[in-house]
């Protein structure tokens, strides 16, 4: 618990420097509430960014949006420059990393390579590009069928896709970054990974059920 609560306090102290006493307070104020929702037996650091409406257990939650359970604002949520340098066991991103330009994708991920910990986990989960062009022909190339994975819902400012991947363009991209050892997860077989999100979900169309997600992990 004491790791959690060093990792907060030095981020509150980076932001007072900075004069960003609105935050500051505000990460105060949720580190009772993420320090009551952990385990005492979790010593890890987990953040999840991107969590949107989950708030599962033992992570920090980072979002662009404000929720009750979100313990730290960021309008970017690629550039976190609160957060210090080599501090968290994991970093966990599902359908995020597509929100960013295809020009930023090797400089977000090496924002996670630095704010992870030696032997830290970066794990990943994307709309597959190799799964939508699947859904695509499956639905007689209806542009309809894959609106949604390739570009995003579109409801909300941040709600826009910006890039695509497959297995192989997003290995290259961690290779890029410094990271080692990228590899496949099972989000049904896996530890921290106790909730539904889309890693696990299909795209349903006209009565059918398609996987969508590609779910890669890898360690700096």
């Amino acid at each position: 618990m004491w790791r959690l609560k060093m990792f907060l306090m030095q981020i509150v102290r980076a932001l007072r420097k900075r004069q960003d006493n609105k935050k500051a307070v505000r990460i105060a104020r949720h580190w009772i509430a993420l320090v009551n929702s952990v385990p005492n037996r979790q010593e890890k650091v987990l953040l999840h960014i991107g969590c949107g409406d989950i708030d599962a257990t033992g992570y920090i939650n980072i979002d662009a949006r404000p929720q009750p359970h979100i313990h730290i604002v960021s309008k970017s949520l690629f550039r976190l420059t609160e957060i210090p340098d080599n501090v968290a066991d994991m970093i966990y991103m599902c359908h995020v990393l597509e929100h960013v330009s295809h020009r930023e994708i090797v400089p977000t991920l090496r924002e996670m390579h630095r704010i992870l910990k030696a032997g830290g986990v970066l794990r990943i989960s994307v709309p597959d590009f190799e799964k939508v062009i699947e859904i695509y022909n499956a639905s007689g190339r209806d542009i309809g069928s894959i609106q949604g994975p390739l570009m995003g819902g579109q409801d909300y400012a941040f709600n826009y896709h910006y890039t695509a991947f497959n297995e192989s363009h997003l290995r290259r991209s961690l290779e890029k970054s410094g990271f080692s050892q990228s590899l496949t997860w099972d989000p049904f077989n896996c530890e921290h990974h106790d909730f539904d999100d889309w890693a696990s979900r299909n795209i349903s169309w006209e009565g059918r059920e398609f996987p969508i997600s590609l779910n890669i992990e890898a360690v700096k």
